[in-house]
C-alpha cells in the first residue's frame, strides 16, 4: 500500500470538496483529494447523448440567489441559458387536461384558494426560522415531532390542494411529505428563500440552466489542481492521533494533519473511524437517508410540444409521471424532455427493467401530447437510489425528532475531522450552492487551526 504525506486530506470530489480545494489551493496550502468513484462532480454527472444533445442526470439548475455557483460561472465564463417558460403548461388530473400559466395549476377556485393559503402559511413559518440554530425555534419540538404531511393533514382541506402541494414536496425533497419532520421542511424552504422558489423556474430554483452542464463546470473549477486529486480511492478507514489523521483507501495510506470530509451523510457511518465518531453524531448520520429520484430525458428531433403552444411542463396525477420540464435551449432544433419520477413512484419504478420504464413514461406523454410523444429519437433514464457513493438524491433528510435532537452536531468538527457537504450548509442547503459555502467553510476552519 503506497504510503502518501499531505498536510490535509480533502474526502470527496463534488461540490464541496473541489470548492474546499479551490480555497486552500488559492492559499497555497499542501492538499490533496480522494474521491471513491472513477471521476469528479460528486451528484453531478453530465453526459453527451449520440443523438448530439448534453444532458445533465444529477443535479442541473442554477437559480438567481445562489451567489456562490454564479461566481463559478463567471470565472469559468460558462454560458448559461434560462429554462424554456414559454406557452402554456399543462395539468392532468383524474383523466382530465387542462392548460394554464405560472407556477401554480389552473384548478377549481376553492382548491386554488387552499393552495395558495397552504403554501403562504408555508412561506410565512420558514421566514421565523433560524438558518444558524432551526433547533432554537420556540416551536421547534412541536414542529419536529410531526411530519409535513401531518402539517397538511391539519391546514389544507381540499383533495385536489392537498394533492397538488404533495407533488411539489416530491419535486423539491425526492420524497414523500410523510418522511419528512415538518421542521426539516422548514428549515430547507429557508435555506432556499421560501417554497415559491424552490418550486419555481421564473426567479426561482430551476430558473438557469449552464452549457455544457454542472460537471464541466467543475471540471473547470478543479483544472488547476487536478494532479492533487486521487480517483477510485474510497475511504474505509480513518484514525486520528495528537498529530493528525490516517486515512486508509484500497490503496493509499495517507498521513495528514487535518481532514474535511464532504461525502454524503448516508455514507458516513460506513467509514470505520478510530476513536469512533461521537455517539451523537453517528447518530445523526444514521437518521439522514437520501430521498429517491429518476431522472428520465426523451429526446425528440424537434421540440414538437412549443408547436403547440405548449411549455412542456406537465404535472401529473398518473404514475409514474408527475412533473417534466422542457430543458433545450430556446434556439435549439431538438426536443429535450426531463421527466422525474420521485418519492415512493420511483422506488418502485427503479425496480422495472428499462424497457418497461420506456414504455409506461411513452405511454404517460403520449396521452398528453398525443402519437408524435411516443416516438422519442432517444430513452435515457438514470438512478441515484443504485450509485454506490451517493446511495440517492437529491439530498440527506431529516424525519421527526432528528433537526432537535441531533441537528447541532452537522457542522461541528471531530479532533481533526472538519465536515462539509451540502446538508451541512445553511444557505441553499441540498443544492450546489450549498455544497460550496460548506467547503469554503470546512477550508476555513482548518486554516484557522494550521496557519
Amino acid at each position: 500500500m503506497k504510503e502518501i504525506n499531505t498536510d490535509i486530506l480533502i474526502v470527496g470530489a463534488g461540490y464541496a470538496g473541489i470548492a474546499a480545494a479551490k480555497k486552500l489551493h488559492t492559499a497555497q496550502q499542501d492538499f490533496m483529494v480522494i474521491e471513491s468513484r472513477d471521476r469528479i462532480g460528486g451528484r453531478t454527472l453530465t453526459e453527451d447523448l449520440e443523438s448530439g444533445v448534453t444532458v445533465d442526470m444529477g443535479a442541473k439548475w442554477v437559480g438567481p440567489t445562489q451567489h456562490l455557483v454564479w461566481e463559478w460561472i463567471k470565472e469559468t465564463q460558462t454560458e448559461t441559458y434560462d429554462t424554456y417558460d414559454q406557452g402554456k403548461n399543462l395539468l392532468k388530473f383524474k383523466n382530465k387536461i387542462s392548460s394554464y400559466t405560472g407556477t401554480i395549476p389552473k384548478i377549481d377556485p376553492i382548491s386554488l384558494i387552499d393552495l395558495g393559503i397552504a403554501i403562504s402559511k408555508m412561506n410565512k413559518l420558514s421566514a421565523q426560522i433560524s438558518l444558524t440554530e432551526p433547533w432554537n425555534h420556540p416551536k421547534a419540538k412541536e414542529f419536529d415531532a410531526m411530519t409535513l404531511a401531518t402539517w397538511m393533514e391539519k391546514h389544507i382541506w381540499t383533495a385536489k390542494a392537498k394533492h397538488l402541494f404533495e407533488i411539489g414536496i416530491q419535486t423539491v425533497f425526492a420524497a414523500e411529505a410523510s418522511e419528512i419532520s415538518l421542521l426539516f421542511a422548514l428549515f430547507y424552504f429557508k435555506s432556499g428563500d421560501n417554497m415559491d422558489t424552490l418550486i419555481s423556474i421564473k426567479n426561482g430554483a430551476q430558473q438557469s440552466i449552464l452549457k455544457g452542464g454542472t460537471q464541466g463546470l467543475i471540471k473547470k473549477i478543479a483544472a488547476s489542481f487536478l494532479d492533487k486529486i486521487h480517483l477510485e480511492s474510497p475511504l474505509v478507514r480513518l484514525s486520528q492521533q495528537a498529530s493528525g489523521i490516517i486515512a486508509e483507501t484500497n490503496k493509499l495510506k495517507i498521513h495528514a494533519r487535518k481532514c474535511i470530509l464532504t461525502i454524503p451523510p448516508v455514507l458516513i457511518n460506513t467509514i470505520v473511524f478510530e476513536p469512533p465518531l461521537p455517539q451523537q453524531k453517528a447518530q445523526l448520520y444514521q437518521r439522514m437517508p437520501m430521498g429517491a429520484a429518476m431522472k428520465v430525458y426523451l429526446i425528440y428531433p424537434t421540440p414538437f410540444w412549443r408547436e403547440m403552444g405548449f411549455s412542456g411542463q406537465i404535472v401529473s396525477d398518473e404514475y409514474p409521471l408527475k412533473v417534466t420540464f422542457d430543458v433545450g435551449h430556446a434556439d435549439s432544433d431538438q426536443g429535450v424532455l426531463l421527466v422525474f419520477v420521485e418519492g415512493n413512484d420511483a422506488r418502485i419504478f427503479i425496480d422495472l427493467e428499462e424497457g418497461a420504464r420506456k414504455k409506461m413514461i411513452l405511454e404517460c406523454v403520449e396521452k398528453i401530447f398525443g402519437h408524435q410523444a411516443s416516438m422519442p429519437m432517444q430513452y435515457i433514464d438514470k438512478c441515484w437510489t443504485e450509485e454506490v457513493y451517493s446511495r440517492g438524491c437529491y439530498t440527506g433528510l431529516m424525519g421527526p425528532n432528528t433537526l432537535t435532537q441531533f441537528g447541532h452536531q452537522i457542522r461541528v468538527p471531530f479532533k481533526h475531522i472538519h465536515f462539509a457537504g451540502t446538508e451541512t450548509a445553511e444557505k441553499w442547503c441540498g443544492y450546489l450552492d450549498g455544497a460550496i459555502s460548506s467547503g469554503y467553510r470546512a477550508a476555513s476552519e482548518v486554516l484557522k487551526e494550521t496557519l
